[in-house]
């Protein structure tokens, strides 16, 4: 294997419940009672304009998906200005064991400031070769468009690069593209699409990754 492609959120940094707390909240302002529970069971992994509009049809919201993304934006920022998303355990070290070994890429559906931004907090922007984002394709996970741009801006077949994700929506894509995924979520159900390997942490994980780009260890 040749290159490691990373999602982001729920896999670099644990923020799916920092995000579905702002979801609910903002939800709770517009009279909607949606705990973080229930929408992280709904929407885990789903990208943000995809949320919207399931959210505004679904529950008759008044403001349009351009101003709901808007609001987001913003509850997020402030979010972030009191603290900022934690890294998953062992993501620290597994990234550095790796970084100048072969190219690393975050590859995410979320927005490119904000990715870039917490990257940047936890002293991971110059660690990756290329960071991927949303607004970089028309179509955006699950569809397998990021992640083929992604091995042809690399260079790389994607059969010969390595997709750590930890949702639905992340694996879809990165198979659909051709790409060997690892699952990381320690959640045990019918995925619908069997991942190459699952773990329940990155720590469990890195190992079988090192033994993927170093075939002689395994």
């Amino acid at each position: 294997m040749q290159a490691i492609c990373f999602d982001f959120d729920g896999t670099l940094v644990d923020s799916e419940v920092f995000h579905a707390q702002n979801w609910s909240d903002y939800l709770a302002d517009h009279e909607v009672d949606m705990s973080s529970e229930v929408f992280l069971r709904d929407y885990a992994g789903v990208t943000w304009i995809k949320v919207a509009q399931d959210l505004k049809s679904r529950f008759f919201l008044k403001p349009d998906i351009e101003e709901i993304l808007e609001q987001m934006v913003a509850i997020t920022h402030d979010a972030l200005m009191k603290g900022t998303i934690p890294a998953k355990v062992g993501v620290d070290e597994m990234l550095r064991e790796f970084h100048g070994n072969l190219p690393l890429a975050v590859v995410t559906g979320a927005p490119r400031d904000y990715v870039e931004g917490i990257l940047q907090r936890h002293g991971w922007l110059e660690l990756f070769d290329h960071v991927f984002c949303g607004e970089d394709v028309e179509n955006n996970k699950p569809e397998p468009d990021i992640y083929e741009l992604a091995c042809k801006t690399l260079g790389y077949c994607s059969s010969r690069v390595i997709a750590i994700e930890d949702s639905l929506t992340g694996l879809q894509s990165a198979s659909s593209a051709g790409l060997k995924v690892v699952l990381v979520n320690d959640i045990q159900n019918d995925w619908r699409i069997t991942p190459d390997y699952h773990f329940s942490t990155i720590q469990d994980a890195r190992p079988v990754v090192a033994g993927l780009l170093n075939p002689e260890q395994n």
